[in-house]
């Protein structure tokens, strides 16, 4: 069996390997020219980024995980935001992305970074907090449209 440092090092290294996909992702749809795209895609980079970490400092100010005998995930969020940013860039390989993010949360149990709870709660609050995100830019994209037609 793998030691737990060696474990530690894999699960460090997790989210740097799916930031660098992920900006290279932008970069080779910018290389195509596909500029809206790769507008969107950065815009969403940074948008994930802001759900993960402003969460974490939301959470630092208030203490809400800690009021509710939980801890805020921050390996759980930015691995989250990163395979659902990385599910939208390249589609073909979305069971990756889940893949990626299962094993990982695996990883995180196994080394007990996290409960499960923290990680359930974690998702939760980022996922809903994502698709508020997607559903005002769908709302803004629809009524752009319903406006210039």
């Amino acid at each position: 069996m793998i030691d737990y440092d060696t474990l530690d090092t894999i699960a460090d290294s997790v989210n740097p390997i799916l930031a660098t996909i992920a900006l290279l992702g932008i970069g080779l749809t910018a290389s195509r020219k596909r500029w809206s795209k790769a507008i969107k895609l950065t815009f969403t980079f940074l948008l994930a980024a802001v759900v993960a970490y402003g969460w974490k400092f939301i959470d630092l100010k208030l203490k809400i995980w800690p009021f509710a005998g939980l801890d805020y995930s921050t390996h759980t969020a930015v691995t989250l935001v990163l395979c659902v940013l990385l599910s939208f860039t390249f589609q073909r390989v979305i069971y990756l992305w889940c893949g990626v993010f299962i094993a990982y949360v695996g990883l995180m149990l196994y080394q007990e970074y996290h409960s499960i709870a923290d990680i359930i709660s974690t998702s939760l609050v980022i996922s809903f907090t994502l698709y508020l995100f997607y559903s005002l830019y769908r709302a803004c994209v629809k009524k752009d449209k319903d406006h210039n037609h």
